[in-house]
């Protein structure tokens, strides 16, 4: 049975083309043990993970946390409060979920997350980047770092790695790190192995269409779904199905009743995830734990459950 619904999606960046400048980063002055960046957090109006930033000295700003995105990205209302102004003769090729677009770039002198400070960014400008937000913070530079973010007590920490593993309350889940710093984990929708991309900057979860057929062969008699319309960073559409999906299990944690929108979307084949199910798990699943730790220099995340959860 098929059911008219339209939703919006929002996915990071994936890849960025052109001629943009090399960051270059300030060593910190910290200990190696100790944090980079501690800060109270809070969520969008779309539920993802929101950092304080500061760019120029001004600030804070508020920008999406996406593990999805190798580039930051500001909004031409944040380079308003800024008052710089677009490179009439430098753009980008921006990838989002849904599509690719030339856009202009700015030129940043300095952003900070922390101790952390990157100098001369030319950063892509986009009008808007969904859910209120002033930007997207960008993977860049976190080469060997070390992420947290606490969702019960909305706080994000960076800092370096030391290599720690996980304390008992924990669990690990392997990462195969794509494209740079782009999160793979090997996962399970209903018994079947899947592919998952691991994107803090989409709101929902999306599946490519070898994974909503493999579902199908198993479950024929389940054809019920929601027409939706998916919408990437880039404001590009393509058309979904918003199905109901069988329990989805990342390692140890299981999570059921997710409904997850099916299709040919472009992200996909930009991850050359096309052919093999595959999906990306966004914020409608991962807000759902008590913290999330994302540790590069060990290609793992490791998970800790809601109590009672």
């Amino acid at each position: 049975m098929k059911r008219a619904l339209s939703i919006v999606v929002l996915g990071g960046l994936v890849q960025l083309t052109g001629a943009a400048a090399t960051p270059v980063v300030v060593p910190p002055i910290a200990a190696p043990d100790e944090p980079l960046y501690a800060t109270p957090t809070r969520l969008d109006r779309i539920g993802r993970i929101l950092a304080p930033v500061m760019i120029n000295g001004r600030g804070p700003y508020r920008l999406v946390v996406d593990t999805g995105a190798n580039q930051s990205v500001l909004t031409t209302r944040l380079l308003a409060d800024l008052g710089l102004l677009v490179s009439a003769d430098q753009s980008v090729t921006l990838n989002g979920v849904t599509g690719s677009a030339t856009v202009p770039t700015a030129l940043v002198q300095t952003l900070q997350t922390g101790d952390l400070i990157q100098h001369d960014l030319t950063l892509p400008v986009l009008d808007n980047v969904m859910g209120g937000a002033d930007g997207i913070l960008g993977m860049e530079d976190l080469d060997g770092k070390r992420i947290t973010v606490d969702f019960a007590r909305d706080r994000i920490q960076i800092e370096r790695s030391r290599g720690q593993r996980a304390s008992w309350s924990y669990l690990t889940i392997p990462a195969t790190l794509r494209f740079g710093r782009l999160l793979v984990v090997d996962a399970r929708v209903g018994g079947l192995p899947v592919k998952a991309v691991i994107d803090t900057g989409a709101e929902r979860t999306l599946g490519n269409l070898a994974l909503r057929d493999a579902l199908l062969r198993r479950r024929p008699s389940d054809p019920e779904f929601a027409t939706t319309q998916v919408i990437g960073l880039t404001a590009a559409e393509q058309t979904g199905e918003m199905r109901r999906t069988p329990v989805i299990s990342l390692g140890e944690v299981e999570v059921s009743g997710v409904d997850v929108t099916y299709g040919d979307i472009y992200v996909f084949q930009l991850w050359k995830l096309e052919d093999k199910p595959a999906m990306l798990i966004g914020m409608d699943v991962l807000g759902l734990l008590d913290r999330l730790i994302i540790d590069y220099r060990r290609e793992e995340l490791q998970i800790r459950r809601r109590p009672g959860s």
